[in-house]
């Protein structure tokens, strides 16, 4: 059964969301290498929007050094090609200009299978970037976009205008057809709060029209940095944490983050050019992974200890129409049948 996550009763108020959170919970397992690799080629961003803390970013914002990223991709290319890996964290990569396309392309000819990129949309009508994206190795790409109407999306993601970002979404979901290209998928994704949660079947429904996938998803606090009206902190209830299980991240001076929700790296295992992405998986499994399925909450970092972000575990996908466009721990993840042509044939 999937959760209707357009609605904003909270989590835990909810039976069956709990039945969930406990399925979730207990599909998860230790694996060799994190099956998602969340990489922050840039800290800088565009936008500062209402449900996102990055315009209070503390540490540095800055571009990860070239060197680095060769360094992580070609461990992954040799070690896990099919590792779901994004070259993004908590910044906007499209203001990478040439050198993101050269850093996707460069993991991909070390073997990376499985890119994923995430972007606010705002500067897809610049630096030829809709070509750059259809004629890239990408899997998917995943376009936040929050709101339907002009003011719930204004509002939201603040410092973008609808028009432009939507014209230019619409844009590369019609010359994606038109190219007749499988990869990457175009999904639209939607984070469901007050503000826009009564346009969320309209959302739905205008872009399945343009062809793209829609992802529903429950609103992150980002570790406590913002509020969301749907978690609680003050339930005896309480699942391991699927981020904290399934997700490695990488910040962009090679620190190891508790996890991709963890934007301030309050936390870190060590950092990446001293050490290898396997000896950092290795010791996030001690410090975090073992804990939280033993449910030794006390053993837990501090950022942990506080979060409530592990309530959000969980999305409201499409049927999936294409191999590879999901995470594996989705429910949605083996809907298509698998397909040995090149990502972006």
């Amino acid at each position: 059964m999937q959760t209707d996550f357009t609605r904003l009763t909270p989590h835990l108020d909810d039976p069956q969301r709990r039945a969930q959170l406990r399925r979730i919970e207990a599909d998860l397992r230790e694996h060799p290498f994190p099956p998602q690799l969340v990489v922050e080629n840039t800290s800088h961003c565009n936008l500062r929007c209402a449900h996102c803390a990055h315009k209070s970013l503390q540490r540095p914002k800055q571009h990860m050094d070239a060197t680095l990223w060769r360094r992580i991709v070609e461990e992954v290319g040799q070690c896990a090609p099919e590792c779901e890996l994004w070259p993004t964290f908590y910044g906007e990569a499209l203001l990478l200009r040439e050198e993101l396309w050269q850093r996707l392309d460069y993991a991909h000819q070390v073997g990376c299978r499985n890119l994923v990129l995430n972007t606010n949309g705002a500067l897809l009508d610049r630096w030829d970037a809709i070509d750059r994206i259809l004629d890239s190795p990408l899997k998917r790409l995943i376009v936040s976009l929050d709101g339907l109407s002009p003011q719930s999306f204004e509002t939201i993601r603040a410092g973008a205008k609808h028009a432009g970002v939507y014209a230019a979404v619409e844009t590369l979901c019609r010359r994606r057809q038109e190219r007749g290209l499988r990869y990457p998928a175009i999904i639209a994704q939607f984070s469901v709060m007050r503000e826009n949660a009564h346009e969320a079947q309209a959302f739905q429904d205008y872009w399945r029209a343009r062809r793209a996938e829609v992802k529903i998803r429950p609103m992150l606090e980002w570790g406590g940095a913002v509020r969301a009206e749907t978690i609680r902190h003050d339930a005896d209830f309480r699942c391991a944490c699927p981020w904290g299980n399934n997700t490695m991240a990488i910040l962009q001076d090679g620190r190891v983050s508790a996890c991709a929700v963890d934007y301030e790296g309050r936390f870190s295992v060590g950092r990446i050019g001293q050490i290898t992405l396997q000896e950092a998986w290795r010791r996030l499994g001690e410090r975090l992974r073992a804990p939280q399925r033993a449910h030794r909450w006390d053993a837990l970092p501090a950022i942990c200890q506080g979060c409530g972000d592990w309530q959000t575990a969980g999305a409201q996908y499409d049927p999936q129409t294409l191999a590879g466009t999901r995470p594996f721990w989705s429910d949605a993840a083996g809907d298509a049948p698998p397909t040995q042509e090149a990502p972006h044939a």
